[in-house]
C-alpha cells in the first residue's frame, strides 16, 4: 500500500489553499482574467526554469506524442483548466472565501464517477474513504450557505451566483484533471503541466487582444501575483505527480481538500465566521484522506 498519489494530492490541497485564499485579494485588484494571465505567464516560466535546471528536456517520448487523440488531451485539459480557474477566481472575488472554495472543491463527485468509467476500480475501503472526504466537504460547504451571518454581509443572488459560478467550475476542474490523468500517460506529468500552462496563456492573451486592453499589474500586486502563481503551479503539479500512479484518482480527491486550507485561513485573517458544522466538515476531510492513503 503505497499512498503516493494521496500524499501528491494533499501536498496540491495545501498549496491550493494558500492560493486561492491570494486570489481573492488579487482577483478583485486587478480582475480576474488578468490575475490567471499572470498565474500562466509566472507558472510556465517557473516550470521551464526547474526542468532547465534539471537538465530535462521538452522532449515527447511516447509515439503517440503527436496523434490528435494526444493533442486533444492536452487541449481539453489547458481549456478546461482555464475555464475551472476563472470560474473559481471569480466566484472568490464576487462571494465568500468560505462558500466558494468548498464547493468548487466538490470536483471528485463529477471526477470518480468519469474515472470509474474509464476503468478506475475501488474497492469498499476506497469508497468509504471517499464518501467521508466528500461528506466533510459538503458538511463546511452546506453550513457557509445557510449560515444567517452571511446574509448580513451578501444579498441571496450574491450568494445564488456563487454557488452557480462555483458548480461550473467543480465540473470543469473534474474534466480537466481527467482529461490531464489520460495526457499524463502519454506525455508524462511534467510536459503535460506545460502544455497546459501554454493553452492557458494563449486563451487569455487572445481574450485581451480580442477586447482591445492591456492587462496593468501595480508593482507592489507582484509579490502576491509570483506566490499565487507559483503556489498554483505546484497544486497543480502535485495532482499530476499523483495521477500519475495506479490510483491516481485519489490524487484527484485529496487535492480537494484544499478547501479546509482556505476556510481556515479566511477564519483566520478575515474573521469569517467558522461554526460547528464546518469545524465537523474538516475533522470528516482530514479522516477521509488519511484513510485514503492507508488504504491505497
Amino acid at each position: 500500500m503505497g499512498g503516493g498519489s494521496v500524499l501528491w494530492g494533499a501536498s496540491a490541497a495545501i498549496s491550493w489553499g494558500f492560493a486561492d485564499f491570494i486570489a481573492r485579494f488579487t482577483g478583485r485588484s486587478v480582475g480576474v482574467a488578468a490575475t490567471f494571465l499572470f498565474v500562466s505567464v509566472v507558472g510556465l516560466g517557473a516550470l521551464l526554469l526547474f526542468m532547465w535546471l534539471r537538465g530535462d528536456a521538452m522532449l515527447w517520448h511516447s509515439p503517440d506524442a503527436l496523434r490528435l487523440s494526444g493533442l486533444g488531451l492536452l487541449v481539453a485539459a489547458g481549456v478546461a483548466s482555464a475555464l475551472a480557474t476563472i470560474l473559481l477566481y471569480e466566484a472568490l472575488a464576487k462571494g465568500p472565501i468560505s462558500l466558494a472554495s468548498p464547493v468548487v472543491s466538490s470536483y471528485p463527485a463529477f471526477a470518480v464517477p468519469i474515472s470509474i468509467a474509464l476503468g478506475a476500480r475501488p474497492n469498499g475501503w476506497h469508497w468509504l474513504a471517499m464518501a467521508v472526504t466528500m461528506v466533510g466537504i459538503w458538511l463546511v460547504a452546506y453550513s457557509v450557505s445557510s449560515a444567517d451571518s452571511w446574509r448580513s454581509q451578501y444579498d441571496r443572488a450574491v450568494i445564488r451566483r456563487s454557488i452557480l459560478l462555483s458548480l461550473a467550475g467543480a465540473l470543469c476542474f473534474a474534466l480537466a484533471l481527467i482529461s490531464a490523468g489520460l495526457a499524463i500517460e502519454i506525455y508524462g506529468p511534467w510536459q503535460t503541466m506545460i502544455a497546459v500552462r501554454i493553452i492557458g496563456g494563449i486563451l487569455f492573451v487572445l481574450w485581451f487582444l480580442l477586447r482591445r486592453e492591456l492587462p496593468r499589474f501595480h508593482p507592489r500586486l507582484w509579490p502576491m501575483l509570483i506566490a499565487l502563481s507559483l503556489l498554483d503551479t505546484m497544486g497543480y503539479l502535485g495532482v499530476y505527480l499523483g495521477l500519475g500512479y495506479v490510483n491516481g484518482e485519489f490524487a484527484i480527491v485529496a487535492s480537494s481538500a484544499y478547501a479546509v486550507v482556505t476556510v481556515v485561513l479566511a477564519r483566520i485573517f478575515l474573521r469569517e465566521p467558522v461554526g460547528f458544522l464546518q469545524w465537523g466538515g474538516v475533522a470528516l476531510v482530514v479522516c477521509g484522506i488519511a484513510l485514503l492513503a492507508a488504504v491505497e
